[in-house]
């Protein structure tokens, strides 16, 4: 699960993990616009509030939040009994992650992506023409910055060279931690002679 302040790079974090082809990336659901670049069931589902309603009351959207109190953000029910071996990997606000992460059976791996200074985030968000609410983005930065203890991972996106070397150090301290129970899964019956041969 990848969180962090809008303009952090949280995006680009999925897309370089993707590419790597070290998970599957999830869509979130949200009620506010596209931008430009995105793609309608990659980067979210987008629909309507009323749709995001409907969703939300048939279980389809397992919780939700209005981070930028203006558009709505919900997490896919899907993400708590999914069968799929693979990892998956998703974009959720910190009070998200936390439900999700309670929530559900798989175990749930916490990245969170940090920007350095408000002045280089303010500096992303007007860049990628968001001054509408730039304000209110930079309020809930404090907030979600106070979260980002409880997450297993915190990458700072300062340089964006080292932020994909630190992203796959990320990446392959997993790997080395799945792929180690795994085998030592496979070894069980070495380790536990009082196994049957069957079991």
């Amino acid at each position: 699960m990848v969180s962090g302040p809008s303009g952090a790079g949280k995006g680009t974090a999925l897309d370089y993990i993707t590419q790597l082809n070290a998970a599957k990336r999830v869509a979130t659901y949200t009620t506010r616009a596209a931008r430009p670049g995105e793609v309608n069931g990659v980067n979210y589902e987008y629909v309507s509030e009323s749709k995001f309603s409907e969703l939300c009351a048939e279980g389809t959207i397992f919780e939700y939040t209005r981070t930028y109190y203006d558009s709505y953000y919900g997490s896919p029910s899907t993400l708590l009994r999914s069968t799929d071996p693979a990892p998956l990997a998703v974009e959720l606000d910190p009070h998200g992650f936390v439900r999700v992460r309670a929530a559900s059976t798989r175990r749930v791996v916490g990245l969170f992506i940090a920007a350095p200074s408000e002045s280089s985030l303010r500096a992303r968000l007007e860049a990628r023409g968001q001054e509408t609410g730039l304000d209110r983005r930079l309020r809930v930065r404090t907030d979600q910055m106070v979260w980002s203890w409880v997450y297993d991972y915190i990458i700072f996106n300062d340089d964006r060279d080292q932020f994909f070397v630190d992203l796959a150090a990320v990446v392959k301290s997993e790997l080395l931690r799945t792929d180690g129970a795994k085998r030592i899964l496979e070894l069980r019956k070495d380790l536990d002679p009082t196994l049957e041969a069957g079991d």
